[in-house]
């Protein structure tokens, strides 16, 4: 265990300071304990106040529904205004929208099931819908611009597959059953899914016959708003709306007021189902559940005022009652925390506090001054050796007034400035190794399974022959930032370029699991970036890259001399991969990969089976793969013709040429610029007029391995 050492800062500022600091906090403490019940007796009326002026609003937002209720029906029944003419039934509900903002919709259902209804849409439009439920049913929306008269359609549209009823709606069998105004619970709207209440009347002829309703519904979404926009309580302070059910009809957070259940169905949350914590908490108080059922049952109910505690902390809440008539109610609460009307008696203690915090500063300036200045330097210079450590090389501007800490800051600029130009010829990830485990490289190696790739341009010779060398150099850099860039981002690091081939691997200096699934994704991302990029950049198109991927046990470490190393893969795997990228040449192909890396990467990827061959410079024979695409991203033609060319390779490698022939024959007609197919079907045409020695049967030696003579 370290011997704990305390810092220079720390030990000036505790010397001096201790002593005043103790003695302010006891002046702020007594101030603080003087102002707080006074304070706390002013939060209280401030709440009660609030939930007073939420009632009253509240009240005046439904008084126009159950006006327009009354006058609509007035209307109907002197005969001003006809339920069976819907263009008159329509002009006279949009004046009436337009004349009650609060008023969400109108809505007349006869007994037939027809149905008409006016809507004010969020924008504050006014919509018209029609359902007409004799002979063919047919449902039409009239949409119209904010501000335009009833005549001005913008948009209609029919919705044949709604099934809208009134007659199964809760206002209308209400409305019937009551004889008389009628309030229903609040619900969620069935056509904007937001909460509100409906005020529905009966509609009957002279002779008293049921005819339908009328409703006037009222949107609570406004009371939400009024409630975050006018309601301020403290820092903290919030309202809310219960009613006779325990749902929370409005909120500041509106749009936390609905919840959708299992069956899919939306509903109104309940009081302990609230998202805010000290609403929620207002269910579980005794005195709370005590009072809202009195609120609900007895003919009156005075408000209440309560101090609770929710989320660790204190809050005031009042809860007052609101009288909407047929023994309905709904009951307002407003909360606050205690800690936001405790404001001044904080700022007097704070003062105290202040005071003395001045007298401690006049005391510890000189000191603390030449502490802090010692201590950021220090510090800087700590900063700075970590972030050389995690190699964060971008250069940081900073002085110190030390001659000393100036000159080491400074020599950390120059080292970094070096180390940038060192990362771009020394693979990141292996100097970040280094320096953490704090090791110099040392000379040799470990045997580890890597994938190694060897990239190669199609036809570079040509290529720099026509341009000239400056030209040439950013065209390949051009290219090569693309190929390294998705080489890294899988993982993988870059050992060197060699001229405009690319050598790489994946596994090394850190261990990676699925290294050969990431050289397959990597290369395959590279050539659909560089094609991706031909329309912007024309010259990639002459750049045609073909790959071989190898998975195999090689030696990985630092090689060279003890002066001069580098960090690179040697052994068989090595000479192999690139061997397999020269055998693209001979099939026509992209992408080669080897048995070793086909069985790493299973099934994740669509590889075609090309042959079994012996390459120059290994005695055993490879069967070596066509890289096609990742599994799922290739089309099933490809597909298709990747199989047929292994049956026909079958074929071939059973000794059956003409066979073979046969079906590579079939294989080409479809497919007549499948390179593979048809060098496969040369090769076979030529051990028919050229048969192999003893036959070709692998009785007879046949075994169907290439030898390549050439790299």
């Amino acid at each position: 265990m370290k011997h704990f050492r305390p810092t220079l800062k720390l030990t000036i500022g505790i010397a001096l300071s201790g002593l005043i600091l103790i003695t302010s906090g006891l002046l702020s403490a007594i101030s603080y304990m003087s102002s707080r019940d006074s304070q706390l007796q002013f939060s209280t009326d401030l709440i009660d106040q609030n939930a007073r002026v939420v009632r009253e609003q509240v009240r005046g937002y439904l008084d126009p529904a159950r006006a327009s209720a009354e006058l609509t029906r007035s209307m109907v029944r002197r005969r001003i205004v006809s339920t069976t003419d819907y263009p008159q039934l329509e002009a006279f509900f949009f004046d009436v929208l337009r004349a009650n903002p609060t008023i969400a919709m109108l809505n007349y259902g006869d007994a037939k099931g027809n149905f008409l209804m006016v809507k004010r849409q969020p924008d504050g439009s006014l919509s018209t819908k029609i359902v007409i439920n004799e002979g063919t049913r047919s449902v039409v929306w009239r949409h119209r611009a904010p501000g335009d008269p009833m005549e001005t359609i913008r948009k209609e549209v029919k919705h044949p597959e709604d099934n809208y009823d009134p007659r199964l709606r809760t206002w209308y069998q209400g409305a019937q059953k009551a004889g008389d105004i009628f309030w229903t619970e609040v619900y969620v709207f069935y056509s904007d899914r937001m909460p509100g209440v409906t005020a529905a009347v009966p509609h009957h002829d002279a002779q008293g016959a049921w005819l339908g309703a009328f409703s006037i519904n009222i949107g609570l979404v406004d009371v939400s708003e009024f409630l975050a926009r006018n309601i301020r309580v403290g820092a903290s302070g919030q309202a809310f709306l219960l009613d006779d059910l325990g749902q929370i009809l409005a909120s500041p957070d509106k749009d936390s007021l609905i919840l959708e259940d299992a069956n899919a169905q939306r509903r109104l949350r309940k009081l302990p189902e609230s998202t805010q914590p000290p609403v929620a908490a207002l269910a579980r108080h005794p005195r709370v559940t005590e009072h809202l059922k009195k609120v609900f049952t007895e003919a009156e109910a005075r408000p209440l005022t309560l101090r609770y505690e929710a989320d660790g902390r204190d809050w005031v809440c009042t809860l007052v009652t609101i009288d909407l008539g047929q023994s309905r109610r709904w009951v307002v609460g407003v909360l606050a925390l205690e800690d936001d009307f405790l404001a001044s008696a904080r700022r007097a203690s704070r003062r105290a506090l202040l005071i003395a915090l001045v007298l401690a500063l006049i005391a510890l300036i000189a000191g603390g001054l030449l502490a802090r200045m010692i201590s950021r330097g220090l510090s800087h210079l700590v900063d700075e050796s970590q972030r050389v450590r995690r190699m964060e090389l971008e250069p940081v501007s900073g002085k110190s007034p030390f001659r000393e800490i100036d000159d080491v800051l400074t020599s950390f600029e120059s080292m970094k400035t070096g180390l940038r130009a060192f990362q771009k010829y020394v693979p990141l990830k292996l100097v970040r190794q280094l320096l953490e485990e704090r090791n110099d490289p040392q000379l040799g190696g470990d045997v580890r399974t890597l994938t190694i790739l060897f990239s190669d341009i199609k036809g570079f010779t040509s290529i720099s022959e026509r341009l000239e060398p400056l030209e040439l150099a950013h065209q390949l850099g051009e290219y090569l930032a693309v190929m390294t860039r998705r080489i890294q981002e899988r993982h993988g690091t870059v050992d060197k370029y060699i001229g405009d081939a690319v050598m790489a691997f994946w596994g090394a200096p850190s261990e990676l699991a699925d290294h050969a699934p990431q050289a397959c994704t990597g290369i395959l991302e590279a050539l659909q970036d560089l094609k991706d990029l031909e329309a912007e950049k024309p010259f990639l198109a002459d750049f045609f890259t073909r790959v071989g991927i190898h998975t195999a046990s090689v030696v990985v470490g630092n090689f060279g001399c003890e002066d001069r190393l580098n960090y690179t893969v040697i052994g068989d795997g090595v000479n192999l991969a690139s061997r397999l990228e020269g055998l693209n040449k001979v099939f026509g192909t992209r992408i080669i990969v080897s048995q070793d890396t086909a069985t790493a990467v299973g099934g994740a990827f669509v590889l075609r089976r090309l042959a079994s061959v012996a390459v120059v410079g290994r005695s055993l024979p490879c069967t070596v793969f066509e890289l096609m695409g990742a599994a799922g991203a290739v089309p099933e033609a490809d597909v298709e013709a990747a199989r047929r060319y292994e049956e026909a390779l079958d074929r071939y490698t059973a000794g059956d040429f003409s066979g073979a022939v046969t079906l590579l024959d079939d294989l080409l007609s479809m497919r007549p610029d499948d390179s593979p197919a048809s060098w496969l079907r040369g090769r076979c045409a030529a051990l028919l007029s050229n048969p192999p020695a003893h036959g070709g049967t692998a009785a007879h030696g046949w075994d169907g391995v290439i030898t390549m003579d050439g790299k």
